[in-house]
């Protein structure tokens, strides 16, 4: 009911309003007195921000006001002058309309005026225009004022830079003390080294903090590396924002040889060619670094010791055979030497784990055999690789035992990736038909996927995957039939990264389901990489490692694997 509700009264003072006649205490009064002598209301509520800008409505006092409007608990809001409660033409439109939509009157003391008259509406708006106006002009007057200070050399207030502090009395930027020998460092380290991976490291390990006292990045140090500051120039109104784009070259501010300089400007140009070349090493005409290889264990190990994820280090020197494994490390240890954790290289961490799936995959094929947990754990750890496990945790084999070796498989379906039944000879028309049955699954997929991401009534998230891992069996299925007819034809034309794709899917599935024990450097080098890192991420949702040594597998079906190791 009407009278149950409250009268807001939203008062606000910015930095700039600190005075005696548009004071918080003054409002309240004001607006107190107006509810009891003109409304004669008394249910009211004072919403309070002070020292909060309007010129957005990111203040907890009007955020609190405009939950209640919302729950319908407000009648009136009322505001001493209209700039207090909104200086933005667009916000405060928003927050009309939602008074207007739950029937809340607006009343101004200072205008004298209320909405719940037509002609109060239109004033409210015309003087709201000039309000805005007001704003921007004031914004403008202060910008122009900062560009002239910058012109005349003046710094404009920001913080100074690392290896930088500032001289009260002078009212300028001098050289720290503490940072200027480690800033000239990093500038003599990167004209030798050309890495500022390594600059990165070096820092970290030394517990050289950076000014706000945190870890060193790469970006950090780039962004310091480029500051003119640092061979005396000074850049002023170059970004929008901190982080915002870069302003056009013609409404940037910069003075040569403004301060005494920290490192020589020979040094300062030469760090800096540094890096531009590297930067189009990196980059082809300013676009993304291009993946140049797949690392087929990308984003699934995890540090066993801090939990942080790790990352590629670098592509090893290639065997006889083609195989290039990959070395992956820490990624704490590129940001600080807090983790001691070694790296991990696929040499022995690819055997391990292809030859775990091939056993799982084993075992559900022969499960009916295998009676006993024991039986169960002889069999996945089956093979030269898991010579240095001890056991598998009780734990994760107990929760293993009816999965695997019940009436179904939980942990590895049989996927895109398991071999489908040859077939010999195939005609023109076959070959057709099995066109059209890829585009009518193709096609599925895609129905499938807007339907699930679209309508909140379609299917929930386990019937969605189950029917997508069906419709992607078929699919490669169909796939691999089209590759083996291209290769019984040969002149029939077709892609070769399908064909690629689908045999390396194949020879994979041909593999895991022989039974045998699989020589992963060899695979690796006869198969796509990016096939065999798609089959990795479809059954493998992260792998923990600990001391070189795989300690967990998660599987994308939440089954864990966990290894106990007998020099642990």
């Amino acid at each position: 009911m009407e009278k149950e509700k409250i009268v807001a009264l939203y008062v606000r003072v910015s930095t700039g309003y600190q005075v005696d006649k548009d004071s918080l205490p003054f409002q309240k009064q004001e607006l107190q007195s107006y509810c009891t002598h003109v409304l004669h209301l008394e249910n009211t509520e004072i919403f309070e921000d002070a020292g909060k800008s309007g010129k957005n409505t990111k203040r907890p006092g009007f955020e609190r006001m405009m939950k209640k409007v919302a729950e319908g608990k407000i009648s009136h809001v009322i505001v001493y002058k209209i700039d207090r409660i909104s200086r933005n033409l667009v916000d405060f439109s928003q927050m009309y309309d939602t008074f207007k939509y739950h029937r809340v009157t607006f009343i101004s003391l200072n205008e004298q005026f209320d909405t719940s008259s037509a002609i109060g509406e239109a004033v409210l708006k015309i003087i709201l225009v000039f309000a805005e106006l007001e704003r921007k002009l004031t914004s403008e007057r202060v910008k122009d004022i900062m560009i002239g200070r910058a012109q005349a050399g003046s710094w404009n207030g920001a913080r100074v830079p690392y290896g930088w502090s500032w001289d009260n009395e002078k009212q300028i930027p001098v050289h720290s003390p503490e940072e200027a020998t480690a800033a000239r460092l990093i500038y003599e380290l990167y004209d030798k080294t050309h890495s500022s991976g390594k600059i990165v490291r070096y820092l970290n390990e030394n517990d050289i903090p950076t000014k706000r006292g945190g870890e060193w990045t790469t970006k950090t140090v780039a962004d310091f590396i480029r500051n003119p500051i640092n061979k005396g120039d000074y850049r002023y109104n170059f970004r929008e924002s901190a982080h915002g784009r870069k302003k056009p070259s013609e409404e940037v501010i910069y003075l040569e040889g403004a301060f005494p300089p920290l490192v020589s400007p020979d040094l300062w140009n030469r760090c800096n060619a540094i890096m531009d070349k590297n930067g189009k090493l990196r980059n082809h005409e300013g676009m993304p670094h291009a993946c140049v290889h797949t690392h087929v264990f990308g984003g699934l190990f995890f540090c066993g010791v801090c939990g942080s994820a790790f990352q590629v280090q670098r592509k090893d020197r290639p065997r006889s055979n083609g195989f290039r494994p990959t070395i992956y490390q820490c990624g704490k240890r590129n940001r600080k030497a807090a983790c001691p954790a070694p790296g991990v290289s696929e040499v022995t961490a690819g055997p391990f784990v292809i030859n775990l799936i091939a056993n799982i995959v084993s075992v559900s094929k022969q499960r009916g055999k295998i009676r006993t947990m024991e039986a169960l754990e002889d069999a996945l750890l089956h093979g030269p690789e898991f010579s240095g496990v001890a056991c598998i945790d009780k734990k994760c084999l107990e929760d293993l035992f009816p999965l695997l070796c019940g009436r179904y498989v939980a942990t590895v379906r049989r996927s895109s990736y398991l071999p489908s039944p040859l077939i010999s000879s195939r005609s023109g028309s076959d070959t057709e038909k099995l066109s059209q049955e890829k585009a009518k699954l193709e096609r599925a997929l895609d129905r499938l996927k807007t339907a699930y991401l679209f309508d909140d009534n379609a299917m929930d998230e386990k019937e969605y995957l189950s029917t997508r891992a069906q419709l992607s069996e078929k699919l490669v299925a169909v796939n691999n039939k089209i590759a083996e007819a291209s290769m019984e034809d040969p002149e029939a034309q077709g892609d070769a990264a399908s064909f690629i794709s689908s045999a390396s899917s194949f020879l994979i599935s041909y593999h895991l389901q022989a039974g045998n024990h699989i020589e992963y450097r060899d695979l690796a080098a006869s198969v796509d990489e990016t096939v065999l890192f798609d089959f990795l991420h479809l059954v493998i949702d992260k792998i923990i490692v600990r001391e070189r040594n795989i300690s967990s597998i998660f599987f994308k079906s939440g089954v864990e694997i966990k290894f106990i190791y007998k020099n642990a």
